[in-house]
């Protein structure tokens, strides 16, 4: 059994100077990233991973950003969760967001982990990851070309889950943004997830996104962690929502079949079946939630 205090595998610590230099050293292969090292030092003192080199990209100054642009709100893959948190513009734009990341871990854990990480980790139960889907999140890679050089691609968030752990990266990649589309004023948004304790992992959590276009549902897009093999979206609601009066009735009526829509395992947070039962209570209050908040209320 390891020790669960100390890292008893070998390993090339490297720091890059730059994006490119830290692309540059992933292509040595078996390396792993370190931005916070939440994720990352547990697993490598548990054993789980047995990287040749650990990168640490988390003094790459050109990483630590959230800024505006015309695509929207963008977001640094050295952003630490706290930042993200206190970030005023997040708070008042993407309340869900907000909402799901003060909801990850203790205030250490926020200091250190960064909103990026908590998707690269690609857990189906990431805090961060249903608000993103909602909100239309694309995330930027990078990688180097045959050339040598830096060459970037776009994937939706919902692209770039793959599975539990799995995402669209390859080796030699990273993640250097997310970048948020602004959502328009006639929208609302909200996060909830139920956990054993406050500081938990989710069990099971959901978050809503909605646009009032004359008093009826429009863009409607609810997204689940923790109740398939990555979050996801719940594409057949959001249909049986979108035109519909903007009110709870109809949510109360559809409620019922977010379980058709959901494929949850039991683990050791949870049963699927507690998962199954739960869900649309949760999608029903996270619902209220973000309805409340369009009528300036929450």
């Amino acid at each position: 059994m390891s020790n669960t205090k100390i890292i008893e595998h070998e390993f090339e610590y490297l720091v890059p100077a730059s994006v490119e230099d830290a692309l540059s050293k992933l292509s040595r292969g078996n390396a792993k990233l370190l931005a916070g090292g939440t994720d990352l030092i547990v697993r490598l003192k548990m054993g789980a991973v047995e990287p040749d080199y650990v990168v640490d990209i988390s003094r790459l100054n050109d990483l630590v950003f959230i800024s505006r642009s015309s695509e929207g709100c963008e977001i640094g893959a050295g952003v630490k969760l706290s930042s993200v948190e206190r970030e005023r513009y997040i708070l008042e734009n993407y309340p869900a967001l907000a909402e799901a990341v003060h909801s990850i871990g203790g205030t250490q854990v926020r200091n250190m982990g960064t909103i990026v990480g908590n998707l690269c980790n690609a857990s189906p139960g990431a805090d961060s990851a249903p608000p993103l889907l909602v909100y239309g999140t694309e995330v930027e890679i990078l990688g180097l070309a045959q050339d040598g050089r830096v060459s970037g691609r776009k994937v939706s968030l919902e692209e770039f889950f793959v599975g539990p752990g799995k995402t669209v990266l390859k080796a030699n990649e990273l993640v250097s943004k997310i970048i948020i589309p602004i959502p328009p004023e006639n929208s609302s948004s909200a996060f909830r997830k139920i956990a054993r304790v406050t500081l938990d992992i989710s069990k099971i959590s959901c978050a809503v996104y909605f646009e009032n276009n004359d008093g009826k549902f429009r863009n409607v897009r609810i997204a689940f962690g923790a109740t398939a093999a990555r979050p996801i979206r719940v594409l057949g609601i959001e249909e049986m929502l979108n035109g519909e009066k903007v009110g709870m009735e109809i949510v109360g009526k559809v409620a019922e079949r977010v379980v058709s829509e959901i494929s949850p395992i039991t683990d050791v947070r949870s049963t699927a079946e507690y998962r199954r039962e739960v869900a649309p209570v949760l999608f029903k209050d996270t619902f209220e939630i973000a309805l409340k908040r369009l009528k300036g209320e929450n």
